[in-house]
């Protein structure tokens, strides 16, 4: 996990350094490896934190068996539903990067910073 983390650190520093020395962000090659890893990153973070949520609510349960333990669904849903929008756009818009489509690429980062 923490090699992941540390390969995108270091992509994403190669990655502003040839964008500092003029080059096109559609003509970054490196660049679809680091997108490709950070959406790897994020859904193995939401896969755990969801992970450990179920896991809390379970141990919940079991010390107290009047527990209501509906906040944990909730929360959950709502970690995996914020991480499935996310998901979507970044599968959209790294297919669309790879295919030097220009016009989705913009089309995903304006909707994606609204």
């Amino acid at each position: 996990m923490i090699t992941l983390y540390i390969a995108m650190i270091g992509l994403s520093i190669i990655v502003q350094f040839q964008a500092s020395t003029g080059a096109s962000f559609y003509n970054i090659t490196i660049e679809l490896a680091y997108l490709c890893i950070q959406v790897g990153l994020t859904v193995t973070y939401t896969v755990l934190v969801t992970s450990r949520l179920f896991v809390m609510r379970g141990l919940m349960k079991q010390i107290m068996s009047q527990y209501d333990s509906s906040i944990y669904d909730t929360i959950a849903l709502m970690v995996i539903e914020s991480a499935a929008l996310y998901l979507i756009f970044a599968i959209i818009f790294i297919v669309a990067f790879g295919m030097n489509s220009n016009g989705v690429t913009t089309l995903c980062l304006s909707a994606k910073s609204r």
